[in-house]
């Protein structure tokens, strides 16, 4: 601005800037929405894994026996969705307080572990677990419990196929 007068050049910038401020607000509000607009409709809801109504083993322990369900009649060597139950002499579940699942493969200069942290459902004495053994063979798998009805574990042949 000289001497009162504005440069024409000066009100084109400045209408510009303004216009930017303005426009760059607008600009990342419709970029957010539109991303969530995009991620709702793109979302996958995660897959189903149907568990086998029968177990593909039974062991039991202290007076119990613990149901093992998986998808199939076998572990695989690469995730599983475990169900354990554990079940009275009369066929009813009993809870056990907390549970725990390990399972261990010996092998010269080796022992590899595929340990499934144990979560309670909402029916008393049933329970859920994920393993990943990454390695097919004959495991030793440690199932126990700690609760009510004391502290036991006992030890069993897992295949993994």
């Amino acid at each position: 601005m000289r001497n009162g007068v504005a440069n024409k050049g000066d009100s084109s910038k400045a209408r510009i800037v303004l216009k930017a401020f303005y426009a760059v607000p607008v600009l990342f509000a419709l970029g957010v929405l539109g991303f969530l607009a995009w991620s709702k409709l793109s979302h996958r809801a995660p897959a189903v894994h149907h568990i086998s109504t029968r177990p593909f083993g039974s062991v039991p322990i202290d007076g119990l026996t613990v149901n093992l369900f998986t998808q199939g009649d076998h572990l695989r060597a690469s995730g599983n969705d475990l169900f354990i139950e554990f079940r009275d002499p009369q066929g009813t579940l009993a809870d056990v307080g907390e549970a725990t699942l390990l399972l261990e493969l010996k092998m010269p200069d080796m022992v590899m572990h595929s340990i499934g942290k144990v979560f309670r459902t909402a029916t008393p004495g049933q329970y859920r677990t994920s393993l990943d053994p990454q390695m097919a063979g004959d495991w030793v798998a440690t199932i126990g419990f700690s609760g009510p009805r004391g502290t036991f574990q006992t030890n069993f042949t897992a295949t993994v196929k």
